[in-house]
């Protein structure tokens, strides 16, 4: 298993999954901020989140997204339902 993707860190070596979940969060939040304008994410932005999200295991998807989606929220990004 990776523990990256393009050189962000996917914190698989990390046991506990809230802060695992977490950190990921903050990296994909991290990337939508680092490649927007506006509030706008760029398409190199979109691009990095899929192929990281994609990495991230099955079974922890759905609450990354969510914090993911929270994160985006606290930093004022509009977040689609």
């Amino acid at each position: 298993m990776l523990n990256n993707y393009k050189g962000f860190e996917l914190f698989n070596d990390i046991e506990d999954t809230a802060l695992r979940n977490r950190n990921r969060a903050v990296v994909l939040a991290n990337m939508a901020e680092d490649h927007s304008k506006d509030r706008r994410i760029n398409v190199k932005g979109v691009s990095l989140i899929v192929g990281y999200f994609n990495q991230v295991p099955e079974q922890d998807r759905a609450d990354v997204k969510e914090r993911f989606a929270q994160a985006m929220r606290e930093r004022h990004f509009l977040v689609a339902a």
